[in-house]
């Protein structure tokens, strides 16, 4: 479906221009001039598969918010150069359904899965040791012979690389998947075994593996679950002993070490661990990545490199609880798919109690466009563009309730706004946290500066741990100290808070000082201030 709204190549590539700079009404147009043309991509990849209308409609969906992510992509790698944005933008488009249409319509054609086809290959090629010889697998004596054991292996290894919490195998699926992989891995396509034969080493993988009954307490303990886990068996296992048939069992899936959510997280911290190399990064992602399904990708790194998206979570983590987890992980979620979407949200801003509960401080709902969620020692914020003042503002997650996504007439979700802001998603792929944060002391609103700071050469574990790496060393000078020993001190500059410095600066009054006059000012009369609250008798 070509773009039918009359706007020229020439309008749209001057309107992608505007809109990585901040115009917040040539992205306006941009969004809507492609929205339509989104949902029509994805309605053309429906015309295929045989699925029910409801199906369809709901599948629509997820194939438009993949294509608005290609649709981001595009925007920020296209050049003008390139020539028309239309037909760069489709490739990106249309790969990101293609990706999705795969794994809902494909999710069992397990050769075409990435990594698969790679290492099944890596395995063949491999040589394996037998009657005392080294021989490769193609020449191997035992081609197409399997044993019950080995045939329990490699269908609890296909369990393992194409089931997990959202994917799972019925039994026909089971059959077709071993067959293919064998010919795969040895190029083997001798007929299967028979079908009570596939039965029974299912049968006994869950009497090995899952626990005999169901009980509230012992979910944890399946590693294959299948259609019905929870119901008893045991009276089915009965009437098979005494001959009558019992209920046949479908849907399997195993049950991996780590959950898609858990593997994020854990990800996400060796991502952003001070402690390790890239090298080691690299290395225990890929550990990690290994233990799930090949379904999984991580958000948060690409193999080689921190992937920044506009979805995920940036900053450092801590290990404290934040009292009931699950209508904050809600929210997270909610601003999560906000941030995704591109939708302006809606909520309300609250502050806590003496009895350890929130109440909010009026009656007034934020509308915000939200940008990015960061994590600034151990609080959750959003960073975003307010509606009404149009400045970027960070609000704490768990002070956010009723948080909602701001919807038109139609009850379709509203586009964000867009700003002059080093970190607007459609324009920045690579946006720096850290920096961001080190800028924003104790995350304050105000305009950044550069401001001057006076301290020992060997107390500089100081602005590592507020300012990283982000600070820049002006000069040095050798002066004697309070108790006549000669002291080196250095003179450094930090873009940040102008107000927050002040905070800052008291804090560690006795280690560092500010050489910003304007700044040295309200010192002073912070100073002052309290000098007077102290003085005053209770």
């Amino acid at each position: 479906m070509p773009l039918d709204n009359g706007m020229t190549k020439e309008e749209v590539k001057a309107l992608i221009v505007k809109a990585k700079s901040g115009d917040n009404a040539a992205w306006e147009r941009l969004y809507h001039h492609f929205e339509k043309y989104i949902h029509s991509r994805a309605w053309n990849c429906l015309k295929k598969p045989d699925m029910t209308p409801d199906r369809k409609k709901d599948l629509e969906e997820e194939l438009y918010q993949a294509g608005w992510q290609g649709f981001l992509s595009a925007v920020r790698n296209y050049d003008p150069k390139q020539g028309e944005f239309l037909t760069y933008a489709t490739h990106f488009i249309d790969g990101e359904m293609a990706k999705e249409m795969k794994l809902v319509t494909n999710p069992h054609g397990f050769t075409e899965i990435p990594d698969f086809r790679e290492r099944m290959e890596t395995q063949t090629a491999k040589r394996v040791f037998a009657d005392g010889k080294t021989i490769s697998v193609e020449e191997s004596p035992n081609r197409g012979k399997y044993s019950a054991e080995r045939r329990t292996l490699q269908i609890l290894e296909i369990l393992r690389l194409l089931t997990d919490e959202t994917h799972s195998l019925s039994k026909d699926e089971l059959d077709r998947c071993l067959r293919l992989y064998r010919m795969a891995k040895y190029k083997n396509g001798t007929p299967l075994e028979a079908p009570n034969t596939l039965t029974s080493t299912l049968e006994e993988i869950l009497a090995e593996m899952d626990p005999p009954e169901y009980t509230d307490d012992n979910e944890g303990d399946y590693r294959v679950r299948y259609a019905g886990y929870r119901e008893n068996r045991l009276k089915e296992r009965q009437n098979k002993e005494k001959g009558k048939k019992s209920a046949d069992i479908t849907d399997f899936s195993y049950v991996h070490i780590f959950s898609y959510a858990e593997l994020d997280s854990l990800i996400q911290m060796v991502s952003f661990s001070d402690l390790l190399s890239n090298e080691e990064k690299k290395r225990l992602v890929d550990k990690l990545v290994s233990t799930s399904s090949l379904y999984y990708r991580t958000p948060f790194y690409d193999g080689d490199r921190l992937k920044f998206s506009p979805q995920t979570i940036h900053g450092r983590f801590s290990t404290r609880a934040m009292g009931d987890r699950k209508p904050f992980a809600a929210k997270i979620n909610l601003i999560q798919q906000a941030i995704k979407n591109l939708c302006q949200i809606r909520f309300r801003f609250n502050c806590y109690t003496s009895e350890h509960t929130t109440v909010p401080k009026t009656e007034y709902q934020h509308v915000l466009s939200p940008y990015h969620l960061v994590v600034y020692h151990d609080n959750y914020y959003c960073i975003g563009m307010k509606k009404e003042d149009r400045r970027i503002w960070h609000y704490r997650v768990d002070l956010m309730s009723e948080v909602e996504l701001v919807t038109d007439g139609e009850g379709k979700p509203v586009p964000i706004d867009v700003c002059v802001f080093e970190g607007l998603p459609i324009s920045n792929a690579y946006w720096d946290p850290e920096k961001y944060m080190a800028e924003h002391l104790y995350m304050a609103y105000d305009e950044p500066r550069e401001i001057q700071i006076k301290l020992r050469s060997d107390d500089y574990t100081i602005l590592h741990d507020w300012f990283g790496n982000h600070y820049e060393k002006m000069n040095e000078s050798i002066e004697t100290d309070e108790n006549g020993s000669r002291v080196q001190y250095d003179t450094v500059k930090v873009r940040t808070s102008p107000s927050m410095i002040v905070h800052w600066a008291m804090q560690y009054a006795g280690a560092v000082e500010i050489l910003d006059e304007e700044i040295r000012e309200r010192i002073r009369d912070e100073i002052a201030k309290l000098k007077k609250k102290y003085e005053e008798r209770i």
